[in-house]
């Protein structure tokens, strides 16, 4: 686990090997993981001082990363489960069909689980009965396309309140409403599954197919 608050802030390094892997293959490939600690991940180009309680970050000693992709901050917890996809796809436009694309895949994934009802709202969110379950992020360049969604299994929905201000953009489904009234947790949904098997069920129903077609 990294120290605490360090400036400059030191870049989100988690899928490091899922991007290389992409790269040298040229196929589409997927990972799927709890998130190890508690953390803060902010947009690529988010004014950390305006989305997040620095003082709290650097009292608690809560690491402050930033993503290549863009959107808010969040904070994550080993609650979260993160999805990450990255694929071939030409050129550099498109970055809003690739994110629903992505979205459908992971929607279609949970529905293969048995979860029903899970839809996209705002750019990107992941939502269920109107509150946010998961949220994501996509990083576009010349030739490939890097998805990662942040899945709000069980995480402590009160550290959010802590470490991040009110964000100073949100979808118009949000209607102002605070975190706690915002975000919800997908095991209220499914209880009694853990995250492996959450984790194990989502990794064998994935199907990469139609992005690998886009490239």
């Amino acid at each position: 686990m990294p120290d605490h608050l360090t400036s400059p802030v030191p870049s989100f390094y988690f899928d490091v090997d899922l991007l290389e892997w992409v790269k040298r293959s040229n196929l589409p490939k997927f990972k799927i993981y709890p998130f190890p600690f508690k953390a803060v991940v902010a947009g690529q180009g988010s004014n950390l001082s305006e989305e997040i309680r620095l003082p709290f970050c650097r009292e608690d000693k809560i690491p402050v990363y930033r993503r290549m992709g863009g959107g808010c901050s969040v904070f994550l917890d080993p609650g979260n489960l993160i999805v990450s996809i990255a694929f071939p796809a030409q050129g550099f436009s498109g970055i809003q069909s690739l994110f629903n694309q992505c979205n459908d895949l992971l929607i279609r994934g949970f529905n293969s689980m048995g979860l029903t009802g899970l839809y996209q709202d705002g750019i990107s969110d992941l939502v269920l009965d109107n509150r946010k379950v998961g949220g994501a992020s996509f990083y576009r360049t010349k030739g490939f396309g890097y998805y990662s969604a942040a899945i709000l299994v069980s995480p402590d929905l009160s550290l959010m309140e802590k470490y991040l201000h009110h964000p100073p953009r949100q979808p118009a489904y949000r209607r102002n409403r605070p975190h706690s009234k915002f975000v919800t947790r997908l095991d209220s949904y499914i209880q009694g599954v853990p995250m492996t098997q959450m984790a194990q069920g989502l990794k064998k129903n994935l199907v990469l197919d139609q992005l690998a077609k886009s490239g």
